[in-house]
């Protein structure tokens, strides 16, 4: 009998942990997807992989908010454990100008930014395996400890945040594993920028990334089978 208990308890935790979608939800996640996926196609285009800066390449929309860009760019150098050593950042170190982390915020920047792309391509989404991947990133924590930003090439700023072009969708009260985060930020990964992105993945302390596929497998095979 406590075996069986057990076994009920286990099920009935997982079913807990299940992300679901409405319909129109699937249906926006899959419009704003397959608009992402062209408009990150376009700006890296020509990316020089070898010397090209990560920093730049999705971050060519720079919202105005409250008057100021969303990103600083170019934190040059700085002292290293008072030990009177320095580390060139590069110039596409990026930071938000003002770290005012809020779930409205992030709602309006993603409004901004999708708004601002302008593609006419069709996307198949039964090859996004072959495309890139999905990520999701738990909004609105952070600690700036900068490994990230520096692994990643500075692909993601200071702040662990992926760059505003391969944002495509937002969702509140999102399983990533089993902690639930109050928003959560989908964004969309190019094949040749995974590396990039999983050497931010393998350094980041919160454990605010997933991927998609691993995360949430029955939503994403729904999405790349559906038409």
């Amino acid at each position: 009998m406590k075996l069986l208990q057990k076994i009920q308890s286990y099920f009935k935790m997982k079913d807990n942990f299940k992300n679901e979608m409405t319909e129109s939800e699937i249906l926006e996640f899959k419009e704003n997807l397959r608009n992402v996926i062209a408009w990150t196609e376009k700006l890296s285009e020509n990316f020089d992989f070898e010397n090209g800066k990560f920093g730049f390449v999705f971050r060519k929309t720079n919202p105005i908010f409250n008057g100021a860009p969303l990103y600083n760019f170019g934190r040059q150098s700085t002292e290293i454990d008072n030990l009177n050593l320095s580390y060139d950042f590069g110039e596409d170190y990026s930071y938000w100008n003002d770290w005012d982390y809020s779930i409205e915020k992030y709602e309006l920047l993603l409004d901004l930014a999708i708004k601002s792309r302008k593609v006419d391509r069709q996307i198949n989404l039964s090859n996004l395996d072959e495309l890139g991947r999905i990520l999701s990133f738990q909004t609105c924590i952070t600690t700036h400890d900068g490994a990230p930003i520096v692994e990643s090439k500075n692909f993601v700023d200071e702040g662990d945040i992926p760059p505003i072009d391969t944002w495509f969708f937002l969702k509140k009260n999102y399983f990533h594993s089993e902690y639930k985060c109050e928003q959560s930020l989908f964004c969309w990964i190019p094949k040749k920028f995974e590396k990039v992105i999983q050497q931010a993945i393998d350094v980041e302390i919160l454990d605010s990334y997933r991927w998609f596929d691993e995360n949430d497998k029955h939503n994403y095979e729904g999405i790349k089978n559906s038409r």
